[in-house]
Protein backbone atom coordinates (compact mmCIF):
# COMPACT_ATOMS: atom_id res chain seq x y z
CA UNK A 1 0.00 0.00 0.00
CA UNK A 2 1.26 3.49 -0.71
CA UNK A 3 1.15 5.71 2.36
CA UNK A 4 -1.03 8.84 2.39
CA UNK A 5 0.61 10.70 5.29
CA UNK A 6 1.08 13.70 5.68
CA UNK A 7 -1.67 14.58 3.17
CA UNK A 8 -4.19 12.32 4.93
CA UNK A 9 -4.17 9.58 7.53
CA UNK A 10 -3.41 6.01 6.52
CA UNK A 11 -5.77 3.11 7.14
CA UNK A 12 -4.07 -0.11 8.15
CA UNK A 13 -5.56 -3.56 8.35
CA UNK A 14 -5.01 -4.98 11.81
CA UNK A 15 -4.48 -8.73 11.86
CA UNK A 16 -6.39 -10.75 14.44
CA UNK A 17 -5.24 -13.72 16.50
CA UNK A 18 -6.71 -16.07 13.89
CA UNK A 19 -5.38 -14.23 10.81
CA UNK A 20 -3.03 -16.13 8.54
CA UNK A 21 0.36 -14.52 7.83
CA UNK A 22 -0.92 -14.00 4.29
CA UNK A 23 -4.11 -12.10 5.25
CA UNK A 24 -3.04 -9.36 5.47
CA UNK A 25 0.37 -10.08 4.05
CA UNK A 26 2.87 -10.17 6.91
CA UNK A 27 5.63 -8.67 4.74
CA UNK A 28 3.29 -5.97 3.38
CA UNK A 29 2.14 -5.12 6.93
CA UNK A 30 5.77 -4.51 8.00
CA UNK A 31 6.46 -2.53 4.83
CA UNK A 32 3.40 -0.29 5.38
CA UNK A 33 4.29 0.39 9.02
CA UNK A 34 7.94 1.09 8.13
CA UNK A 35 6.85 3.56 5.42
CA UNK A 36 4.48 5.29 7.84
CA UNK A 37 7.15 5.61 10.55
CA UNK A 38 9.63 7.03 8.01
CA UNK A 39 7.02 9.60 6.91
CA UNK A 40 6.43 10.59 10.56
CA UNK A 41 10.16 10.95 11.18
CA UNK A 42 10.51 13.14 8.09
CA UNK A 43 7.62 15.34 9.26
CA UNK A 44 8.85 15.69 12.85
CA UNK A 45 12.51 16.14 11.82
CA UNK A 46 15.82 15.46 13.60
CA UNK A 47 18.56 17.30 15.48
CA UNK A 48 17.99 20.95 16.38
CA UNK A 49 14.85 21.12 14.28
CA UNK A 50 12.94 18.63 16.42
CA UNK A 51 9.30 19.51 16.90
CA UNK A 52 8.99 22.02 19.72
CA UNK A 53 12.69 22.42 20.53
CA UNK A 54 13.40 25.83 22.08
CA UNK A 55 16.29 27.86 20.79
CA UNK A 56 17.80 31.15 21.90
CA UNK A 57 17.31 34.31 19.89
CA UNK A 58 18.28 37.93 20.39
CA UNK A 59 15.44 40.37 19.68
CA UNK A 60 16.32 43.79 18.31
CA UNK A 61 14.70 46.59 20.33
CA UNK A 62 13.55 49.97 19.08
CA UNK A 63 13.23 52.80 21.63
CA UNK A 64 14.61 50.56 24.37
CA UNK A 65 18.36 50.60 24.89
CA UNK A 66 19.59 47.35 26.43
CA UNK A 67 22.98 48.83 27.33
CA UNK A 68 24.55 46.73 30.10
CA UNK A 69 21.24 44.97 30.88
CA UNK A 70 20.90 41.19 30.77
CA UNK A 71 18.74 39.82 27.96
CA UNK A 72 17.60 36.23 27.46
CA UNK A 73 14.95 35.06 24.97
CA UNK A 74 13.90 31.73 23.47
CA UNK A 75 11.33 30.48 21.00
CA UNK A 76 10.08 27.32 19.36
CA UNK A 77 7.84 26.55 16.42
CA UNK A 78 5.41 23.70 15.92
CA UNK A 79 4.14 23.87 12.34
CA UNK A 80 2.94 27.51 12.17
CA UNK A 81 2.52 27.92 15.96
CA UNK A 82 5.25 30.09 17.53
CA UNK A 83 5.85 30.42 21.27
CA UNK A 84 8.44 32.92 22.49
CA UNK A 85 9.40 34.25 25.89
CA UNK A 86 12.09 36.50 27.23
CA UNK A 87 13.46 38.57 30.05
CA UNK A 88 15.37 41.83 30.20
CA UNK A 89 16.96 42.77 33.52
CA UNK A 90 17.90 46.43 33.51
CA UNK A 91 21.47 47.55 34.01
CA UNK A 92 22.60 51.08 34.82
CA UNK A 93 22.59 52.01 31.09
CA UNK A 94 19.28 50.34 30.09
CA UNK A 95 16.64 52.92 29.15
CA UNK A 96 13.33 53.60 27.39
CA UNK A 97 13.62 56.29 24.71
CA UNK A 98 10.11 56.11 23.24
CA UNK A 99 7.41 53.56 22.40
CA UNK A 100 9.33 50.31 22.82
CA UNK A 101 8.99 47.36 20.48
CA UNK A 102 11.11 44.38 19.45
CA UNK A 103 11.53 41.96 16.58
CA UNK A 104 9.72 38.64 16.62
CA UNK A 105 11.83 35.49 16.19
CA UNK A 106 9.68 34.31 13.25
CA UNK A 107 7.67 36.55 10.92
CA UNK A 108 3.90 36.54 11.24
CA UNK A 109 1.27 37.53 8.68
CA UNK A 110 0.93 41.33 8.76
CA UNK A 111 -2.74 41.24 7.73
CA UNK A 112 -3.54 39.02 10.72
CA UNK A 113 -2.13 41.64 13.09
CA UNK A 114 -4.90 44.12 12.27
CA UNK A 115 -4.60 47.88 12.15
CA UNK A 116 -4.13 48.28 15.91
CA UNK A 117 -2.26 45.03 16.40
CA UNK A 118 -3.48 41.76 17.82
CA UNK A 119 -2.58 40.85 21.42
CA UNK A 120 0.28 38.37 21.18
CA UNK A 121 0.85 37.76 24.87
CA UNK A 122 1.60 39.17 28.28
CA UNK A 123 4.30 41.26 29.92
CA UNK A 124 5.28 41.67 33.54
CA UNK A 125 7.16 44.73 34.78
CA UNK A 126 8.90 44.11 38.12
CA UNK A 127 11.07 46.33 40.31
CA UNK A 128 14.19 44.93 41.94
CA UNK A 129 12.25 45.15 45.24
CA UNK A 130 9.50 42.91 43.83
CA UNK A 131 6.67 45.33 43.01
CA UNK A 132 4.91 44.07 39.87
CA UNK A 133 2.78 45.62 37.13
CA UNK A 134 1.11 43.71 34.31
CA UNK A 135 0.75 44.49 30.65
CA UNK A 136 0.60 42.90 27.25
CA UNK A 137 2.27 42.90 23.86
CA UNK A 138 0.54 43.70 20.60
CA UNK A 139 1.64 43.07 17.08
CA UNK A 140 2.77 46.36 15.63
CA UNK A 141 0.75 46.07 12.42
CA UNK A 142 3.88 44.70 10.77
CA UNK A 143 4.88 41.08 10.35
CA UNK A 144 8.03 41.38 12.43
CA UNK A 145 7.44 43.38 15.62
CA UNK A 146 5.70 43.38 19.00
CA UNK A 147 5.07 46.51 21.09
CA UNK A 148 5.03 46.69 24.91
CA UNK A 149 1.97 48.02 26.81
CA UNK A 150 1.33 48.57 30.52
CA UNK A 151 -2.16 47.96 31.94
CA UNK A 152 -3.82 50.98 33.56
CA UNK A 153 -7.21 51.47 35.20
CA UNK A 154 -9.74 54.15 34.55
CA UNK A 155 -13.00 53.72 36.45
CA UNK A 156 -14.27 50.19 35.87
CA UNK A 157 -12.22 49.42 32.78
CA UNK A 158 -8.68 48.42 32.01
CA UNK A 159 -6.74 50.73 29.76
CA UNK A 160 -3.22 50.74 28.43
CA UNK A 161 -0.26 53.02 28.02
CA UNK A 162 3.27 52.51 26.81
CA UNK A 163 6.07 52.04 29.31
CA UNK A 164 8.41 55.03 29.63
CA UNK A 165 11.35 56.01 31.81
CA UNK A 166 8.82 56.58 34.63
CA UNK A 167 5.90 54.27 33.71
CA UNK A 168 4.90 52.00 35.36
CA UNK A 169 7.65 53.15 37.75
CA UNK A 170 11.01 54.93 37.56
CA UNK A 171 13.24 52.23 36.08
CA UNK A 172 16.51 51.35 37.80
CA UNK A 173 19.20 48.66 37.62
CA UNK A 174 17.78 45.29 38.66
CA UNK A 175 14.25 46.01 37.41
CA UNK A 176 12.90 43.49 34.93
CA UNK A 177 10.59 43.06 31.94
CA UNK A 178 9.41 39.53 31.17
CA UNK A 179 7.20 38.50 28.26
CA UNK A 180 5.44 35.44 26.92
CA UNK A 181 3.83 35.45 23.46
CA UNK A 182 2.20 33.07 20.98
CA UNK A 183 1.22 33.68 17.38
CA UNK A 184 0.87 32.16 13.93
CA UNK A 185 3.94 32.22 11.67
CA UNK A 186 3.72 33.49 8.11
Amino acid sequence: MAINYPTSLDTFTNPTATSLLTSPSHAQQHSDINDAVEALEAKVAIGNTVLGTYQAYTPTFTNLTVGNGTLAAQYCTVNKFVHAFGSLTFGSTTAFTGTAFFTLPVLTVATEMGASGMVLGWATYTTAAGSTNKGHLNGLGAASNAVFWVATTSGNYEGQTVPTATVPFAWAAGDKIQWNITYKAA
